[in-house]
């Protein structure tokens, strides 16, 4: 049996060594797996953002559409049909969108505001659109794509590539549909006829803007190109480039030199809208790419997080592991210390101080358990004549037959023995009444005796003995260690002054 304080520190003490290196792990960890998980948000808003400000883009692509061909003053009935069809995608664009919104979160101010914009566009308003109309709604609708991407962070993707795809998708190509959808609209309403000054100055203004958004574009594909190597984009972008400079010639040539225009409504319609069209397969390639690349960005920021985790998990459980490992390996050598500084060398029985320790514990104990505490003090008799007569050795090994004789004795988990000094020993135990003390100390006697370990010299057997005393002392009676001791040696002395190898009591409440 150990000190029990001493072993509640030990725990505390192999606690606080493995609470250090797990709280560091954890905060480490903790702090790694916040800026994943960052990531991962940013990441998230971002793929949202994208979904909506594509469904935007196919609303204004299809008003877009519609605007050309209500500009036509003389319809056929393709044109009419194409119309009619139109504003059923539309709608139809509309309410997936609604639906979409539904389902995403947004600032809420903001998704209110598009929901309740996406309301006021029904079929009586696109019943009887015009130019005027179709291009504010255009234009609404592509500030809206505007905002989406500042508020789910679309605008500030801090990757390159994703970035100059975000660009693409949210301002360059939508701008540049509208600018020659604007010049589609202008030169269909002027069937076979000259165009006018405004008109001319506003195709002028349109051709600007295109050369100039088609200047960004050419310098970001080039540095797309250094980190993206997408064989689809290349071939789009090279049918776009093709198509804007044969609608730039075209509008330069033909719309603006003054004659009358050389082609019907419809066929201006036409030409312009594959113009368009390839632009749109631009965009919806780079929309892709984008949402590709995003999409994997997310999937790597989760498995990063789980990753984290695992080896979050796994750092904590290797130093759990190697904390265990080096207490239960040092416990068996400590275990060993402390068991040397409270056990007596040659008998192997605790000794005088654990005695001591233990003592005064035991009486604390009593005092709430209410249980008598039993103290035996036993002398081996006329030990310093079978010194003389055997020899030291033989004497030492007289003490290890008594101590074998007393452990031996031991019958409860709370019996304890030890070597108090010299020949001298003792006993604690407790729950004892007076006869049954009495008893157990005689038995101890007695089992010493019948070693038959001879002793010539010995004034009282031929063998070796001990004399006891037995101090029992009643919860009612609790006194110090030092009285108890005291009443002990008095037995003691009493058993030998009547003889020697007997058991003398003394009562605490004598």
């Amino acid at each position: 049996m150990y000190d029990l304080d001493k072993k509640n520190k030990n725990i505390k003490y192999f606690v606080m060594l493995a609470i250090v290196p797990l709280f560091a792990i954890v905060a480490m960890f903790s702090y790694a797996l916040y800026h994943v998980q960052k990531d991962v948000d940013f990441v998230h808003h971002e793929i949202v953002g994208l979904d909506v400000i594509t469904q935007i883009e196919n609303v204004v692509f299809n008003i877009q559409k519609l605007r050309g061909l209500t500009c036509i003053k003389n319809q056929n009935n393709g044109s009419t049909e194409s119309v009619e069809l139109l504003k059923e995608n539309i709608y139809k664009d509309l309410t997936s969108l609604k639906q979409k919104l539904s389902y995403v979160k947004y600032e809420s101010s903001l998704r209110y505001e598009l929901l309740e914009y996406i309301k006021s566009i029904n079929k009586s308003s696109l019943e009887y659109a015009n130019f005027d109309y179709l291009s504010r709604v255009i234009y609404d609708f592509m500030i809206f794509s505007y905002r989406i991407s500042y508020q789910c962070k679309l605008i500030l993707d801090p990757v390159l590539y994703s970035y100059i795809l975000v660009a693409h998708v949210v301002s360059y190509l939508p701008e540049l549909i509208e600018y020659n959808g604007q010049i589609r609209a202008i030169a269909s309403s002027e069937q076979s006829e000259l165009l006018s000054e405004d008109n001319k100055q506003n195709i002028r203004v349109q051709i600007h803007k295109i050369k100039e958004r088609l200047g960004f574009v050419r310098y970001s594909m080039s540095m797309l190109n250094d980190h993206v190597n997408d064989k689809k984009i290349k071939i789009a972008y090279e049918k776009m480039l093709k198509a804007q400079e044969n609608i730039l010639n075209l509008a330069s040539s033909h719309f603006l030199n003054g004659e009358k225009i050389p082609f019907e409504a419809d066929n201006i319609n036409s030409l312009t809208a594959r113009n368009i069209e390839l632009i749109i397969d631009l965009y919806r390639e780079n929309s892709k790419l984008l949402k590709t690349l995003l999409e994997k960005r997310y999937e790597h920021s989760n498995r990063l997080m789980l990753y984290i985790v695992i080896a979050e998990s796994l750092s904590i459980l290797f130093i759990l592991f190697i904390n265990i490992f080096f207490y239960n390996k040092n416990k068996k050598f400590v275990e060993k210390i402390e068991k040397l500084t409270i056990t007596d060398a040659m008998t192997s029985l605790y000794n005088r101080r654990y005695f001591d320790l233990i003592f005064d514990n035991l009486l604390k104990s009593q005092k709430r358990t209410a249980q008598t505490l039993v103290f035996i003090m036993l002398d081996i008799d006329c030990f310093k004549q079978y010194n003389d007569t055997y020899g030291h050795q033989a004497g030492d090994e007289a003490l290890k037959a008594v101590a074998r004789c007393l452990n031996s004795s031991l019958k409860r988990d709370g019996d304890l023995a030890f070597r108090l000094g010299g020949e001298e020993f003792g006993v604690l135990c407790s729950g004892l009444d007076d006869s049954q003390a009495f008893d157990f100390a005689n038995s101890i006697r007695k089992r010493v005796e019948e070693e038959n370990i001879e002793h010539k010299r010995s004034l009282v057997s031929q063998y070796v003995t001990v004399s006891i005393g037995l101090v029992v002392v009643e919860s009612a009676f609790v006194n110090s260690v030092n009285d108890i001791y005291r009443y002990a040696d008095q037995a003691l002395y009493k058993a030998k002054e009547n003889g020697r190898n007997q058991v003398s009591v003394y009562h605490s409440s004598q």
